[in-house]
């Protein structure tokens, strides 16, 4: 059975550990309209637009829904492009998404809100590409922890649940935006230099074609 211990001198510490935090501020903010739509609800009323029960419903599942769907397309873009450059489109994406809600917060309407949305899904995707650039790096008997570990992420959303209100409470909701831009520019600018993709020495990076896929959906399994 592997342990942390297994991991010395294994594979690429640095990029293990940007994988967690990518996939920890990910989901950090990839469910940040959950927490704060109360205060979103009532920034709304303030500029004409009350929001109904089946607005609200599907503003807070849309991220939800785009992460799942955008997971295999970043999934797709890990085998083509390769895992850093998929990472630092997406979190770019999340980035520009938190930025507009912080900037516009005063006059948004319901359907750019339902853009930072889509954007915010983006954040939820990152589950496609953060654990295969950890996993890549590491021999296969060591694939358990080391996903573990990268997996742990997912703590973010516990993180968002617990700060997210009290920060709109005292400053704002479109605050909450702003300390997670902040916070996502610091994380990308850590992943552009300590994450790296791994080298050909410890994977074979074969150039897939769309029919690669499509056998692999052939498969009764799957």
């Amino acid at each position: 059975m592997a342990s942390l211990k297994d991991l010395k001198g294994q594979g690429h510490t640095g990029t293990l550990f940007m994988a967690f935090l990518y996939f920890d501020m990910s989901f950090m903010v990839w469910t940040m309209l959950g927490p704060l739509s109360t205060e979103i609800s009532e920034a709304l009323a303030l500029t004409g637009h009350i929001m109904t029960a089946s607005e609200k419903a599907t503003l807070l599942s849309l991220p939800i829904l785009s992460g799942a769907i955008l997971r295999i397309i970043l999934g797709f873009g890990v085998d083509k492009l390769g895992a850093k450059i998929t990472a630092l489109i997406s979190q770019f994406i999340v980035i520009c998404a938190l930025l507009t809600a912080y900037f516009i917060a005063e006059d948004i309407t319901y359907n750019q809100l339902l853009l930072v949305a889509l954007g915010l899904g983006f954040a939820g995707a990152s589950f496609a590409v953060a654990l295969p650039q950890a996993g890549q790096w590491y021999p296969p008997r060591l694939q358990g922890v080391v996903l573990g570990i990268a997996g742990a992420g997912n703590i973010g959303v516990v993180i968002d649940f617990l700060f997210a209100p009290k920060i709109a409470e005292l400053w704002g909701w479109h605050t909450v935006f702003g300390v997670g831009a902040a916070m996502a520019i610091v994380v990308f600018i850590a992943y552009v230099f300590f994450a790296f993709d791994a080298p050909q020495s410890v994977y074979k990076k074969n150039p897939k074609r769309l029919k690669n896929y499509y056998n692999i959906l052939k498969n009764k399994d799957i």
